[in-house]
């Protein structure tokens, strides 16, 4: 079996590491739930998020049970099922951001129940049509993941292998062609947006995952601030920061038109933060 290396949907993921490690940059990537507060919400929200500086976007797909997720995401999610979404419009969503934007990735991240309920084979199909560049399903082991391996090979898009300091390297490498992308290095034990682990817990946890693997190494769960993704950028090849964020717009977000003018600049100042800090 060999993976569609060549098509536009993976070489998002590598053009974007590429370009970064010419210019000297750590990657920046944040977090939405699909349908929070509506599609044309998020839609507007994810353009907003490259226009200030994300280089990946990850999209959660709206489930009734995120057991990986924190208080906020659960929320996000809650919110996200109430207005219409599921996993059958966040990819309309991911095809809707597309139609403007060629170029930044687009992750699914979500959970293996609405992955089976659309079938492997059409859900690879149909995410590969949509633009879709990875997925993470935070509850599918690698080693049980087979079926959807072999339809996201078929279709070119990455499953991205998630570290943890539960987890042994067997659990998150493989040789599976759909296995690549990034690694998504969790330093800490607990949900998203649980407590942070020390820059020395990070950089040892980067260290780990670089012993076993050849990928680009992400951190993500518990970064909270502006400098500690900037200390995190110096130690891994991105950061990712999502509950605090989402904290953060959610506050500014009661009173506020969520397509509005004074809400959208809000979301660039946060993101602008985080992104200078990161690139200094």
């Amino acid at each position: 079996m060999t993976q569609s290396a060549t098509t536009p949907k993976t070489r998002r993921i590598d053009s974007m590491f590429k370009r970064l490690k010419a210019e000297d940059k750590s990657a920046f990537v944040t977090y939405t739930v699909a349908n929070d507060p509506t599609f044309e919400a998020s839609l507007a929200l994810m353009h907003k998020f490259v226009a200030s500086g994300i280089d990946l976007i990850e999209i959660g797909h709206p489930f009734s049970d995120p057991i990986l997720d924190g208080a906020t995401i659960q929320k996000a999610n809650i919110r996200g099922l109430a207005s219409g979404g599921n996993l059958d419009r966040t990819l309309d969503l991911c095809a809707a951001f597309r139609q403007t934007d060629p170029v930044t990735p687009l992750v699914l991240m979500g959970y293996a129940n609405p992955l089976a309920v659309m079938g492997y084979e059409h859900f690879a199909q149909r995410a590969a049509a949509a633009g879709v560049d990875g997925l993470i399903a935070g509850d599918f082991p690698l080693r049980e993941a087979g079926d959807l391996l072999d339809a996201l090979a078929r279709s070119g898009i990455f499953m991205i292998p998630m570290a943890a300091p539960t987890l042994e390297a067997k659990d998150f490498t493989s040789e599976h062609p759909a296995v690549g992308g990034f690694l998504y290095c969790i330093p800490v034990v607990g949900p998203t947006g649980g407590p942070s682990a020390s820059i020395e817990a990070i950089a040892a946890g980067v260290a780990e995952c670089r012993k076993v693997s050849t990928l680009p190494v992400m951190v993500g769960f518990g970064v909270k601030t502006p400098q500690m993704a900037a200390d995190v950028g110096q130690v891994a090849d991105g950061v990712i920061v999502a509950t605090a964020l989402i904290d953060m717009f959610q506050g500014k977000l009661n009173g506020d038109d969520p397509q509005g003018s004074d809400y959208l600049d809000y979301v660039a100042a946060q993101i602008n933060q985080f992104r200078m800090a990161i690139d200094k």
